[in-house]
């Protein structure tokens, strides 16, 4: 599938099962267990692409693992077959758990095989607070129906907004603006500590003038002061909820609302704020910022 496809293009099961999957695996699991010089019982967990769960477990089996207690979960069920991702997917999930010592394979498999033996360090504990894997999955909604599913991903044409055509993106504006913007960092006022997003020359406060430091707001969770359902807006999922957000510990930022439901948004729920993709023009795929309702 390349990235023009809408739909992947698989040959006949058996084929890629057989002579692909099933083969070439357990061949590279062999020649990485010699190379390493361990043993599949060396091993706490697995982690490893798989077209479905069955046939990794057939193929570990094989090589000598036990498919019951050192497989990590495959996320088939909860996430889906997310193909070049899934084996890194699976490794983050298995840190989640991990602790120092413990080995990790990772499987990749696709244009060949690529192994690696990891070893977990005593770092692992600086980073257990991270959201990885188990929180995205319980801060994740689900979508309503299948329609809108195919309306999202682009399977169903619907007429568009009578709207003038899009400008492209200016790639130069883009990138003076990495520092600040795609990283959403705005300014903290040295004289009197108010953080202001976007980055204020003067500050509103005392009025001090240039002197501030860098500032992130990407980590802080807010709350929402206003917002608006509009429903003339080109959205693929209307009204589009456009929100004025208060950071914790002062700030103020004005964006759009994603992943939520109209009917329960609210002023004082609280928030934090997500990287997306907003449109493509031209082959240019622009990023920005939105603030989404915290579930977990």
């Amino acid at each position: 599938r390349t990235d023009k496809d809408v739909y992947a293009r698989p040959w006949e099961d058996r084929f890629l099962r057989e002579p692909g999957y099933m083969d070439a695996l357990p061949k590279a699991i062999y020649s990485a267990l010699e190379r390493f010089e361990l043993e599949p019982k060396d091993f706490s967990k697995i982690t490893a692409y798989a077209p479905d769960s069955r046939q990794l477990g057939m193929v570990l089996g094989k090589a000598g693992f036990d498919p019951k207690t050192q497989v990590q979960d495959t996320l088939h069920d909860t996430v889906g077959n997310t193909g070049t991702a899934l084996a890194l997917m699976e490794l983050v999930a298995a840190l989640e758990n991990a602790k120092a010592g413990d080995k990790i394979l990772l499987l990749g498999y696709g244009d060949g095989c690529d192994i690696f033996s990891l070893k977990v360090t005593e770092e692992i504990e600086k980073i257990k607070d991270r959201r990885a894997i188990k929180r995205h999955l319980e801060s994740k909604r689900m979508v309503p129906n299948y329609m809108k599913y195919m309306i999202w991903r682009g399977l169903v044409e619907t007429e568009p907004a009578p709207r003038p055509p899009m400008m492209p993106v200016s790639l130069p504006a883009t990138w003076r603006d990495s520092k600040w913007g795609l990283s959403l960092h705005g300014s903290k006022c040295t004289s009197c500590g108010t953080p202001q997003y976007p980055v204020q020359r003067v500050c509103v406060i005392c009025q001090t003038e240039d002197e501030f430091e860098p500032y992130s707001f990407s980590r802080r969770k807010g709350k929402v002061f206003t917002f608006s359902h509009d429903n003339l807006a080109a959205a693929v999922d209307p009204p589009s909820t456009v929100t004025s957000v208060d950071f914790e510990g002062g700030g103020r930022i004005m964006c759009d609302m994603t992943d939520r439901d109209p009917e329960e948004v609210k002023t004082d729920m609280e928030v934090e704020m997500t990287f997306r993709k907003l449109h493509v023009v031209e082959g240019i795929h622009n990023y920005w910022w939105k603030c989404s309702p915290i579930r977990c």
